[in-house]
């Protein structure tokens, strides 16, 4: 495996630097770079050309010391982690005091995707999730625009659809649209505040063939009733794609999902059905087949209908 690896950085000469700056940072950088050769052994050269695209518009659209940014990240990120995992809870879920600049969230959402596996395997679902809709035409709401990236994946597999994204963030609803621009996305997409998470008017109920809430329930307060809102608005063999993130720490983290148990549990009393399921742990190691068992931290994700 270390000769292929080695191959693998010769054809992809920029995650090999990337993998090669992290043995500067000491401990974190070693688990860093287990965590990275983790993405390659479990993917191979689906890796190579997401690694590439993702780490390009990080250099061109960030300082040249956005590693330094991205380890200060990983490590803020690391001792929330720890406080959480030593009192599990909801107060100790999140910080609502820490700022974070939208930058280095941003650059640390783009760069885990390559960095990390469960990162990598959730746009990997989501990209699955899309092309199983590709073929046909009608309307997709992205509900958090996050970085874009979600909304890029959308617009490349769903060439004759009509894609909508949806973040109160105006910074981040920036970052999409810079994100975007880069990758050359010229089709119209409406990126608007807020979708109606409560009570959705008319306009919006039974309107979208499929609904996106990739790494967003996490961050309300009443997540079913988003789930509620998602089963008003889809039509009849509407499909929606939902991940939640179970017993993971972060600053804006408002909802504790403790459990797989919990979450099929909201989504079933939200009165919507699992078409299909995906576990992500949240390892730098090697996965089991069967990944369930023993599972304690890491994403949910569902594939949902009316």
């Amino acid at each position: 495996m270390e000769q292929e690896l080695d191959d693998f950085f010769q054809r992809h000469p920029q995650y090999k630097n990337a993998y090669d700056r992290f043995s500067q940072e000491g401990r974190l950088g070693r688990l860093l770079q287990c965590s990275a050769a983790t993405v390659y052994e479990m993917h191979g050269e689906e890796l190579g050309p997401i690694a590439d695209e993702i780490l390009k518009f990080v250099a061109v659209h960030y300082p040249p010391d956005f590693m330094e940014t991205y380890f200060a990240r990983v490590n803020a990120l690391r001792e929330l982690q720890k406080r959480f995992d030593k009192n599990p809870s909801s107060k100790t879920l999140g910080d609502p005091s820490a700022h974070v600049e939208r930058s280095a969230y941003d650059l640390a959402l783009l760069l885990s995707i390559v960095f990390t596996n469960h990162r990598f395997e959730i746009m990997q679902q989501l990209r699955a999730f899309l092309g199983n809709l590709a073929g046909a035409t009608g309307a997709i709401a992205a509900v958090g625009a996050g970085t874009g990236y979600e909304i890029k994946l959308i617009h490349d597999e769903l060439p004759n659809w009509i894609i909508e994204g949806y973040d109160t963030d105006q910074e981040a609803r920036n970052t999409a649209t810079t994100l975007l621009r880069h990758f050359g996305v010229t089709r119209r997409i409406l990126l608007s505040e807020e979708f109606p998470l409560k009570a959705p008017p008319p306009k919006f109920r039974n309107h979208y063939d499929a609904i996106v809430l990739c790494e967003l329930l996490e961050h309300l307060a009443h997540p079913r009733e988003a789930l509620e809102t998602v089963r008003e608005c889809l039509q009849p063999g509407g499909r929606a794609f939902v991940t939640m993130a179970i017993n993971i720490a972060q600053e804006d983290h408002v909802f504790l999902y403790p459990d797989i148990v919990s979450c099929r549990r909201q989504v079933k009393s939200a009165g919507l059905m699992i078409v299909s399921e995906w576990l992500t742990p949240h390892t730098i190691y090697q996965l089991p087949s069967d990944r369930e068992p023993g599972f304690s931290k890491g994403n949910y994700l569902a594939i949902l209908s009316r």
